[in-house]
């Protein structure tokens, strides 16, 4: 594979030694002449050069010409800054904050190496990731994993660890008091949060003991409001009972009824049946109040919100198959990008989570066109009321690739209405709120250096942040294509960011041509 550049040598880019080697930041970085979208909210502001030290961003100084008058100064007074070790030339490129994406999904296994998740996720500037499972470690194993990871002992994003409540046979998980018992062990082993699917989690006693006792530990709550424990357990009051995060669209607009209390379903529904299931609960939006929810629902959310800081993950992008499945089995990377394995996952298979596509038809994706609409305008109306929404991809599933999912997930908020700026402070810095780190989402003096530098400016066009890169067509009819994610800095340790993605294209090829032996009696 080729060499993954964990630093910039002074002569030029090229790096030849053992990515897996090296370990930790490099004593001190400067990256010149850059313009930066700092994760606030703040319009872009620029040229500056962004000095770090070790993992930490040491300054912010601006390089133009009248700093760089001031700085010739300070030197012939003898004040100058001892050179970095490092440096980026950045002249026309942007800086922005590492993405943060909170819903992931490290599906990884024998055919599907841990190592190909996470070079997508880093070669798409994603920097941080708040994981559900990794593979099907217990939550020590997943434990053990962020902290190799921290250790720069595996290629990865930053991670944050929230393990499936009720996997496994222990009966504590049924009963409040053995709740609060395994929120406590897990607190101890040095879990970040729980994640909360479906019963027993949504049994309203033993929600309130994991809520209750996690936000006493200072662990976060993520919640998906299974369609089997959403009556009662809706967003408005699983959201008011502590979670720090609903996850996707589930609750909404069950908290909105008004002609019904529990959803309309077919006579012949049964929620184990994966296609009835995902159908019917799109279809939960077209018998929603829309008055409701946007009045009485917002301002629930939102009266929550300031006394919890409870958060919205909206999961936009996973659930798009639905709406048009054709053009999601045909996304353009899918080729070069995604593992034979992966694919075949995502393939029609009823005994396989989130394949219920053997029996898809044009009138299923008109109700989730719909349903799309409805919520996308909530998402939106609750964030213009001052809500705050943060990126969660679940990529993995339903047709959508790591990294790829996260981009997307940007384009989404935008469809809803967001505009550009609040799509990227949507992915920085109130992800950095969702994982409890007040550190990350924000170029500022003392924060963790988690960044990316694009060659193209993020706020003209997200896509320019997908590893399979844009193409620009000239009045001239020629065709320019470029993959605008440079360098991905995590914790200090700089990322080739396309030497990444040509590891993931290499791992892709092998396993296409390994197919045919395979298949061989």
């Amino acid at each position: 594979m080729c060499a993954v550049v964990l630093s910039l040598p002074q002569t030029g880019l090229a790096q030849s030694a053992n990515a897996a080697e090296q370990t930790g930041p490099y004593p001190s970085l400067e990256i010149r002449d850059v313009t930066v979208i700092d994760g606030s909210g703040a319009p872009a502001f620029g040229p500056v050069n962004i000095f770090i030290k070790g993992n930490r961003i040491e300054r912010v100084v601006p390089s133009d010409s009248i700093s760089r008058k001031e700085a010739e100064e300070e030197k012939a007074g003898g004040k100058e800054q001892k050179a970095p070790d490092r440096v980026i030339e950045g002249k026309g490129m942007y800086v922005m904050p590492g993405l943060i994406d909170v819903h992931i999904h490290i599906n990884s296994s024998k055919d599907v190496p841990a190592e190909y998740i996470y070079k997508l996720l880093l070669g798409h500037g994603v920097t941080t990731i708040r994981t559900f499972n990794v593979e099907h470690e217990d939550p020590k194993g997943m434990v053990a994993e962020k902290k190799r990871i921290a250790a720069n002992q595996i290629i990865a994003p930053r991670m944050y660890v929230y393990p499936f409540w009720g996997r496994g046979d222990d009966t504590r998980y049924s009963n409040p008091e053995g709740a609060r018992q395994i929120v406590d062990e897990w607190h101890a082993a040095g879990v970040d949060g729980v994640k909360v699917i479906g019963k027993p989690g949504l049994w309203p006693d033993v929600f309130h003991a994991i809520a209750d006792e996690a936000r006493k530990d200072g662990m976060g709550v993520a919640v998906h409001i299974g369609q089997d424990g959403v009556y009662p357990m809706n967003a408005v009051q699983v959201a008011s009972e502590g979670a720090s995060t609903i996850e996707h669209h589930y609750g909404y607009p069950e908290s909105s009824y008004t002609g019904r209390t529990i959803q309309d379903l077919p006579p012949g529904y049964n929620y184990s049946n994966e296609a009835d299931r995902f159908l019917e609960t799109g279809r939960s939006w077209l018998q929603a109040d829309e008055d409701k929810l946007h009045g009485e629902v917002i301002h629930s959310l939102l009266e929550t919100m300031h006394r919890t800081g409870f958060i919205m993950v909206p999961t936009f992008s996973i659930y798009e198959a639905n709406r048009d499945v054709t053009r999601a089995a045909n996304l353009p990377w899918h080729a070069t990008y995604t593992l034979p394995v992966v694919m075949d996952s995502f393939l029609p298979n009823p005994a396989h989570h989130a394949s219920y596509f053997y029996e898809w038809t044009s009138n299923k994706e008109a109700d989730w066109a719909r349903a799309y609409r409805r919520w996308l305008d909530f998402v939106n109306d609750y964030k213009n009321q001052g809500g705050v929404v943060a990126v969660g991809s679940d990529t993995g599933f339903l047709f959508s690739l790591w990294g790829f999912g996260t981009i997307r997930e940007l384009e989404m908020l935008e469809e809803a209405g967001f505009s550009p700026l609040e799509a990227l402070h949507a992915a920085t810095e109130n992800g950095a709120k969702v994982v409890k780190n007040p550190e990350l989402g924000l170029i500022r003096q003392g924060y963790l250096a988690d960044l990316v530098v694009l060659s193209e400016n993020p706020l003209a066009d997200v896509k320019v942040f997908y590893g399979n890169g844009v193409t620009r067509v000239s009045a001239d009819r020629k065709e320019i294509h470029e993959q605008c994610v440079k360098y991905t800095i995590r914790d200090g340790v700089i990322f080739d960011s396309q030497a990444l993605l040509a590891d993931v294209q290499e791992m892709v090829t092998k396993a296409k041509q390994a197919r045919p032996a395979q298949a061989k009696p």
